[in-house]
């Protein structure tokens, strides 16, 4: 057999050559392990062993009496190898399986119940995320009018579930709504995917791997308020897992708020992770730092920014209090409609700054007499928090006289955009201020709000400051400098804004298989950095059936997020009223 000695090269250039040989691989797969696909994929075949081909060179080239001892010196080196399409390899001993790609459907609710949002997402572990189809599927009037009383009911009850129970079992069994709103969430699940494969985002044999399940949030208690209240913190959240499962015949991941509370955080916003991901995606595109807000019932805002003394960009995020909420109690009970969905009614009125004062001082006012929306972060909110004052409603008078719908309308719009600008002013002195604000959710389809908040941070003519806050508008705005932010649809830094609330609980059910945190201290206020949801599978099939029951179970950690014994009722997740740490009396 020829080797580098009998090619007549000097001995130095041998010694380091079949050093190279042999040295090269094992840094490409230890450095590089992400760019061992593109080099193994071709002609070698996904069942090939790189570190095997590279080394069999230098097992050819090694001395004769090295071959004769080691007969299998190239295989001694731990093989990396495709298994099921993704990467797997050896080290020190055991093998760790490289985190798999995913396609993950991602379900919720809207705020406002007017649907059920569905998206395909296919998630790599190097921060991809890449949506291949969207769906909505209204939920039947009969049904969000179940919800709603029962969400009012768990308020009531002061969210004691067999209270909750007792009080509506002669109208509708809890049992009954339960399995109708699954069922609804199936339905919305399966036909995203016969959508996406009629259309080819994926293929018409493909199945998601995961479902990312948020369900129907009935009462939510953070810690922030039940401190006041001294009873400990808890989350009510409708919908099981198991249930929707044994439906879809696909793995579910759910649950999600539990363990931030259970870990003593606030349970919400979950979306800064998973806006982190977008971020970096959205500076390679010179967007950055940037600022998510998205707009629901509750606003959020979430910022992907510079820290200084910090490495890797920094997450921020709180909630910045009522959004749609009082805009659409108005459409309701004085329209007849879900929402100011256009902004025709608020359109015509005018802003009146005596009551965008009332709103600002009294509207959302905790139970221990504080104001939420002058309260530092880490801080989160609910509707249940909000509290309508008469002036708003057309009850009590403004200034000495009764406003019309259009006046409180449009101020009320005004209110959830100032809610948002205001929110900014916590960003922390040592964070750089973002100049890129990408506004996703139901709120910022309203064009009047969307336009107010533009006008707000681009410090326009005519926009109504509050004299007591002129100071901090105009820190605000010497933070942003001379260079006009740029406030768009999320859209424009490619990502669906109609997409973004299911897509960030398929992105909690990625982290949940990889295991990685989904809520951190700097967000939420929780202990440590936080692995979020459980996860159950089809009963009439087993975990390694699936590729992320197979990928857990080589990584250890399927049994500890199989566990039901801490689910005091499971179609209401773990953190409800009563629930006690794992492995208490």
């Amino acid at each position: 057999m020829t080797t580098l000695s009998t090619l007549s090269l000097p001995p130095t250039v041998v010694v380091y050559a079949r050093a190279l040989i042999i040295i090269i691989p094992i840094l490409i797969s230890i450095l590089c392990p992400h760019r061992i696909p593109s080099i193994i994929r071709g002609p070698l075949g996904t069942s090939s062993s790189i570190l095997s081909v590279c080394l069999l060179p230098s097992h050819l080239l090694a001395p004769s009496s090295v071959r004769l001892l080691f007969p299998f010196a190239a295989l001694t080196i731990p093989p990396v190898y495709w298994n099921d399409g993704h990467i797997s390899r050896h080290r020190f001993g055991s093998i760790t399986r490289m985190k798999p790609h995913l396609i993950i459907l991602g379900v919720t609710t809207t705020e406002s119940l007017d649907a059920v949002e569905a998206v395909i997402t296919k998630f790599t572990p190097e921060g991809g995320i890449q949506d291949a189809q969207h769906y909505s599927s209204p939920l039947p009037s009969d049904l969000v009018q179940q919800l709603r009383a029962l969400k009012e009911t768990f308020r009531v009850c002061g969210g004691d579930i067999a209270q909750v129970e007792q009080r509506i079992a002669s109208a509708h069994p809890l049992s009954s709504i339960h399995d109708h709103f699954i069922k609804k969430v199936a339905e919305a699940c399966l036909a995203t995917i016969v959508t996406a494969r009629t259309l080819k985002t994926i293929n018409r044999d493909q199945a998601p791997d995961l479902v990312g399940l948020h369900g129907y949030p009935c009462m939510h208690l953070p810690p922030s308020r039940a401190r006041q209240h001294t009873t400990a913190p808890y989350t009510a959240e409708m919908g099981d897992g198991q249930a929707l499962a044994n439906i879809l015949n696909i793995p579910v991941a759910y649950d999600f708020c539990s363990d931030d509370i259970m870990n003593g955080g606030e349970g919400t916003p979950l979306m800064p992770i998973h806006l982190r991901r977008l971020a970096l995606q959205a500076k390679s595109r010179g967007a950055f730092p940037i600022a998510f807000i998205n707009a629901g019932k509750t606003g959020n805002v979430s910022i992907v920014t510079n820290q200084l003394g910090k490495r890797e960009p920094s997450v921020l995020s709180w909630d910045t209090g009522p959004f749609n909420h009082f805009p659409d109690l108005l459409a309701q009970r004085e329209a007849g409609i879900p929402s100011d969905l256009n902004g025709e009614i608020g359109l015509p009125g005018n802003v009146h700054e005596s009551l965008l004062r009332l709103l600002f001082e009294r509207s959302a006012i905790t139970p221990e007499g504080k104001n939420f929306v002058t309260h530092p972060p880490p801080r989160s909110a609910n509707p249940e928090l909000y509290q309508e004052i008469p002036e708003l409603s057309g009850a009590a008078p403004v200034d000495g006289k009764f406003l019309s719908l259009a006046d409180r309308m449009r101020t009320a719009e005004y209110f959830a955009a100032y809610l948002a600008m205001y929110a900014l002013s916590f960003i922390p002195s040592d964070c750089e201020f973002p100049h890129f604000y990408g506004l996703c959710g139901g709120g910022w389809k309203n064009p009047v709000t969307t336009s107010h908040f533009r006008f707000l941070m681009r410090h326009s003519p005519g926009q109504i400051i509050l004299k007591e806050h002129e100071s901090t508008y105009e820190a605000l705005m010497a933070r942003l400098g001379k260079r006009k932010p740029t406030v768009e649809s999320s859209s424009a830094f490619g990502f669906d804004p109609n997409s973004m609330r299911a897509r960030i609980f398929a992105d909690a059910a990625a982290r949940l298989v990889w295991g990685e945190p989904f809520t951190n201290p700097s967000i939420t206020g929780v202990a440590k950095p936080t692995i979020c949801g459980r996860i159950r599978f089809p009963t009439n099939g087993e975990p390694k059936e699936f590729a992320a029951g197979r990928y857990m179970t080589e990584q250890g950690t399927l049994i500890e997020r199989l566990v039901t014994r801490d689910f005091l009722d499971p179609r209401f997740g773990r953190a409800i009223p009563g629930w006690k740490p794992l492995g208490s009396p």
